[in-house]
Formats: structure tokens, sequence, C-alpha cells
């Protein structure tokens, strides 16, 4: 009686959890928000599990890249998104994504591993895991891994064919984010650049400007300018231009820390976005200037300012760093104001 409890309670759970992707997959507009999804419902669903990891393939590295991980009890470990593994070291994850159609069963004390990769599983707990190769339009864009922390038992068919079925389910969802944050990409991205667009450096400020006021924090821009670009496309064409644009951008985009951003406003303009910055805000600036010197030698122009308390909106701090870049260039171009 007691088994035949259990077999039910799994029967309603796993149906509750189909049900609820089939529901709420669909939803999701991004590719980390699908797979942290699904890595957090594969471990309620499975008694076994303690862990889902989701992997990425990056083909032109050959490395996998860690898109999210659910552990039983802490929840969505967001220290390991983004760590990157190289395929070499995991001959039987490759093996996988190229077949596409598998599944492989493994433990921590398989001969194969290497010593290193030994260490490295042994370091995270892992006693036993099945993988599945995730599949999208008959081409493996990723790897699934259901970990038991405890048991190097075999795993059951059953738990196999679960997790087959959800990984199956999934990768409709997957496409369909790809294909949103591709569009999104292309809609908020400036074409030449690569950088933010005017339209989405603008929607960038707003949202830190709000964040830096919930959170009592700080927050800076920074203005650039292309000193004498206009000569540079009457003598050179507007190619020459072209180029140079891209090389500044360039240069802003090594300058910013991750939770930075860059954009092209328009023409030879580009704004920097700094969260978290206020006195430091100058130095970056003047490294910006003699940076994109050295590196390129173009002279460009900046403006800095820092969002005040009574500030409401992105157009007033950007205007008083537009009018800060207008002091740097009548004072002789090739460096920096602050806003008063």
């Amino acid at each position: 009686m007691t088994r035949r409890f259990a077999e039910d309670e799994r029967d309603r759970r796993e149906l509750e959890v189909l049900h609820r992707l089939a529901t709420e997959l669909p939803r999701s507009l991004s590719v980390s928000g699908v797979t942290d999804m699904l890595a957090r419902e594969l471990v309620l669903a499975v008694d076994r599990a303690n862990e889902c990891t989701i992997l990425s393939w990056h083909v032109e590295s050959d490395r996998l890249i860690v898109q999210s991980v659910f552990e039983r009890g802490p929840g969505m470990v967001e220290a390991w998104r983004g760590h990157e593994y190289p395929l070499s070291d995991w001959p039987e994850n490759r093996a996988l994504l190229e077949a596409g159609n598998a599944h492989g069963e493994f433990r921590l004390d398989d001969p194969a591993w290497s010593d290193q990769v030994r260490e490295q599983i042994s370091s995270w707990g892992w006693a036993s895991w099945i993988a599945l190769p995730l599949v999208i339009e008959n081409l493996s864009v990723g790897v699934i891994e259901l970990v038991d922390h405890r048991s190097k038992a075999r795993w059951s068919p059953r738990d196999v064919a679960f997790a087959q079925t959800i990984a199956s389910q999934a990768a409709m969802a997957v496409r369909n984010a790809q294909l949103y944050e591709n569009l999104r990409t292309q809609v908020l991205t400036d074409a030449l650049t690569g950088l933010l667009n005017h339209r989405a450096v603008y929607e960038r400020v707003e949202l830190d400007m709000a964040d830096a006021r919930d959170r009592e924090g700080e927050l800076a821009v920074i203005a650039v300018d292309v000193d004498d670009f206009k000569a540079v496309n009457d003598r050179d064409g507007h190619l020459a231009g072209d180029r140079v644009l891209k090389r500044v951008a360039e240069v802003l985009r090594s300058q910013c820390r991750e939770s930075d951003a860059a954009g092209r406003v328009g023409g030879d303009e580009f704004l920097l976005v700094l969260p978290g910055l206020g006195g430091e805000a100058p130095a970056v600036a003047e490294r910006i200037v003699a940076q994109t010197a050295a590196r390129t030698g173009v002279r460009i122009s900046a403006g800095v300012a820092c969002m005040q308390g009574w500030e409401l909106d992105a157009a007033s701090l950007i205007d008083r760093a537009d009018a800060a870049l207008l002091d740097a260039k009548r004072s002789g171009k090739a460096t920096f104001r602050l806003a008063g």
C-alpha cells in the first residue's frame, strides 16, 4: 500500500511539472528564464535528484557554458552561471552532443575520467548523474545534467525517460527564447558599432536611475564625442569615418565593467552608463580619452555627469553630461569636463 501510494504521488508530481512547463515555458522570453525553470522543475520532480545543471554549447570556442544550476535546498546557484569548461576535458559530453539522440549515465568512479576531471567532479559533490543533449531542430545546443550527490547506483529507466520528456518539451521554448533575444538584440543594437542604440541606452539610464534611487546608490554617465569627425568624413570619406567610429566603440566597450553599458546615441556621439560610480567617474573619463588616443590615434572629448537627488529622468542627467562635453570642446578638445 505504501509503495502504491508513493507511485501515485510521483505520478501526480510529474503531471504537475509537465503541466507547469507546458503553461509557463512558452511565456518565458529569455533563454536563462527557460533553463532556470527547467533545472528547478527537474529537481523538484525527481526524488533522487539533488541538482540540475544546464550548459550551452559554444561551438566556436568548443566549450560548455553554464546557463543554470538548481540545487535542492539552496535553490538557484547564481555563482556558477557563466562558468566555462573545454569540451576536450569532457569527451563523453561531446559524444552526446554529436549523437543528439541518446543519454549518458556516469559515476564519480568511472575509470574514463582524467585525474583533473575526477578531482573537479569530486569537489562538486557529484556521485552519479545522467546527461542528455538539448536538441533544437536536429542540432544539439547544450547538455542537461541531473545529479545525485549521494548514491552511485544506476538511474531508473523511469527517471531517464522523464528527464528525456522534459528535455524534449523544453527544446521549442529555448528556440523561441533564442529567436526573441536575437530580435531584441537587433532592435536595441547599433548596427555599425554593436553598442546599444539611442533608444536602448536611454532606457538603460532610466532603469539605472530608478535602481539608484531605490538603493540610495550612485550613477554617472559620460557623454563622448569624436573631435573633428566631420573633417575625417570630408577628407577620407564615410567608410573611413565608419572605421573610426568602430575603433572608438571598441575602446569604450573595453573600458566597461560588467555592470556598465555603452551606447551610440547618434553620429559620432556615444554614452557610457556607470551604475554605482560617482566621484570615480572623472577618472574613467580621463582614462577613455587617453586610451582612445593611444590605441586608435583618434581624439575624443567627454563630459561627465553624476546623478543628483533632484533628477527624475534620463534626459536631465544626459543633458548635463552633454553640456559638460561642450565645455570640454570649447576648452581645446581631447579632454573632459565634469558637470556642476
